[in-house]
């Protein structure tokens, strides 16, 4: 009889153990979603949709992206802001310059779960500090980002919300046709290296010349001494599908993906097609 108590007595703990260890094992948390990859050079398009009106209603938001697990981050090197308007009227282009605090930059900073994308972009100079935030989702190529932000009044600016895409830029090493706003054109070799630098090199009205920058995002910021056009800054921004429809003629040619807008500091615009 004793014997049989004890047996009961150990298929009991025995019962109650595995119990205890299914029971334990259901209730673990589910693991963190797969961070996505967007480490790279991208191209923004913020466009208000509580702002139409204002004669800069829209952003080009350029940004290279580093990233380290689920923290993505840009620092001032590494992104600019080019406002900009299109509309049957004409359109504009302003040089990225200084930000809207009379600062020398922004900065940004997110965080990546699964396909969502969280930011904070902020903007810090002499008259105050500018922050946007926003959510995105990215897609499942990794390539293209969809989202909102908003951001509140600061620095002389009205609160703002919008829409907002995001496109990843291939490097921009090839060969290009520059058709200025006069007419005339010029062929055009760029070269982008692994830090970003970029050289520009070409011939227009019969003289060589050279330009020399960076990169950031699908913005090319380069300086240098173009024929007739005389030393200046020159800006190129990156054509995505979405500016391809707010752009769609440049110089009374048909823009189409991968092109670029081509301006200097007086607002000459040009258009850039890969050959």
């Amino acid at each position: 009889m004793r014997s049989r108590l004890l047996l009961s007595a150990f298929l009991a703990l025995l019962l109650f153990g595995c119990g205890g260890n299914s029971s334990g094992g259901g209730n673990q948390p589910p693991p963190p979603p797969t961070p996505a990859v967007v480490a790279g050079q991208w191209e923004f398009v913020a466009v208000s949709t509580l702002n139409p009106g204002a004669t800069y209603p829209d952003t080009l938001v350029e940004a290279n992206l580093s990233q380290t697990d689920t923290t993505v981050s840009a620092g001032t090197a590494a992104t600019s802001l080019v406002p900009f308007y299109s509309n049957q009227g004409g359109y504009g282009v302003e040089l990225p310059v200084q930000n809207v605090c009379g600062g020398a930059g922004e900065t940004i900073s997110a965080t990546v779960s699964g396909q969502n994308f969280s930011f904070t972009l902020i903007e810090a100079g002499p008259s105050g500090t500018y922050t946007v935030t926003g959510t995105a989702t990215v897609n499942s190529n990794g390539q293209v980002m969809t989202g909102t932000y908003t951001s509140a009044a600061a620095c002389g600016f009205p609160n703002d919300a919008g829409n907002l895409t995001g496109t990843l830029i291939a490097s921009i090493s090839g060969t290009y046709l520059i058709t200025f706003s006069d007419g005339s054109t010029s062929n055009a070799t760029v070269t982008e290296d692994a830090n970003h630098n970029v050289t520009v090199s070409g011939i227009a009205q019969g003289q060589a010349y050279a330009l020399t920058g960076e990169a950031v995002g699908g913005g090319v910021m380069v300086s240098g001494d173009i024929p007739e056009f005389g030393q200046d800054a020159y800006y190129g921004a990156y054509l995505t599908n979405q500016l391809v429809g707010l752009f769609p003629v440049v110089n009374n040619i048909s823009t189409a993906q991968g092109d670029f807008i081509f301006v200097n500091s007086e607002g000459n615009i040009g258009l850039v097609q890969p050959q």
